[in-house]
């Protein structure tokens, strides 16, 4: 890594271009915000030479090794879990700035911009990016516990195919097609038929809930009690939706829990219910959590359901790029 790069245009690579994740890593960087060196597209040997486009030019993928690192300032890693798994198996290096987006659970800094303490990032370290759902849960829990003290809060996660990467996304469209066609349904991703249907899917969902569970506690510490979730497979392609239960200690009113939520900038959006709500086809795109639906329980006081929407793809991408911004435009450590 070179320190002097690094703030002026880092040389970046990333791990796992071509899946829908990477893919929108990619779209990200390569706004005019964001200054860039070079751009290395790395896969695994399986996809290597695939052309992709960046920033008006044709690219080749390469095969990730320990040599393609070389001359890397920022490491992404945007892959599946197996890839990163099986490249730590080798006893290889990771390189010395690596952002982490493959919710494996390797150690490593965990943050959240807008609640995490930038002052922990560092020029050289491992740091993991949150669970999608992690980051939308996080930025509205930050927010209402600095405007009053929760007591409970319970949510159920729907996830979207999207979270298994191509796979889910593929079998999520061939299961539609083949139904609607009158053709037997085949699942190799998912537990079971999830086109037009809903699959509470244990042996996928129980890892999620305690990750999920586990980042929360660790980025919002004592002062938000343990969060109860409850993760469901929709057969949506993209974006989560979330219904939570929430139990303030203060007796506070919808229109206060509503200005709770608005204190922080544009990372949480609040809807009226007037019009039409938002849904995971209409956040697509949007790097915010939008809050559909703010509504008081009439017999408990201070207690709420909320209805959320988040871009997974979008907002998981956006968090790692936040990361990397608070690097590249830190002022220059002292010598």
């Amino acid at each position: 890594m070179n320190p002097e790069r690094l703030r002026k245009a880092p040389n970046i690579s990333i791990v796992g271009s071509s899946s829908p994740l990477g893919k929108e890593l990619r779209e990200l960087i390569e706004g005019p915000e964001f200054p860039v060196g070079r751009l290395t597209l790395l896969e695994t040997e399986e996809y290597a030479g695939l052309l992709q486009e960046f920033a008006g030019e044709i690219g080749i993928t390469q095969i990730m090794s320990p040599e393609s690192f070389e001359d890397t300032d920022i490491a992404f890693f945007a892959c599946s879990p197996e890839i990163i798994k099986a490249y730590a198996a080798t006893g290889a290096a990771f390189p010395e700035l690596t952002i982490d987006l493959t919710q494996t659970g390797r150690a490593g800094t965990l943050f959240l911009g807008g609640v995490s303490d930038a002052s922990q990032l560092k020029p050289q370290g491992y740091y993991v990016n949150p669970h999608p759902a992690t980051i939308a849960l996080g930025r509205v829990l930050g927010r209402v516990r600095n405007g009053s003290p929760i007591e409970s809060v319970s949510v159920t996660v729907m996830e979207p195919a999207s979270e298994r990467g191509s796979t889910g996304i593929d079998e999520l469209q061939e299961q539609t097609v083949g139904l609607l066609n009158f053709q037997p349904v085949e699942h190799k991703t998912f537990a079971g038929q999830l086109a037009f249907n809903v699959l509470a899917d244990t042996r996928h969902s129980a890892p999620v809930e305690s990750l999920v569970r586990h980042q929360l506690a660790a980025l919002l510490g004592q002062s938000v009690p343990s969060v109860g979730i409850a993760a469901v497979q929709i057969p949506v392609f993209h974006s989560h939706a979330f219904s939570m239960f929430l139990q303030l200690k203060n007796d506070v009113s919808a229109e206060q829990l509503r200005s709770m939520l608005q204190v922080g900038g544009d990372g949480v959006i609040i809807h009226s219910e007037d019009g039409l709500t938002p849904s995971p086809v209409t956040v697509v795109g949007s790097d915010a959590v939008q809050v559909a639906r703010i509504a008081a329980d009439p017999v408990r006081p201070g207690a709420f359901f909320l209805w959320l929407i988040a871009d997974n793809l979008r907002i998981a991408a956006s968090n790692a790029l936040q990361i990397a911004e608070n690097l590249v435009f830190a002022p220059a450590q002292p010598r």
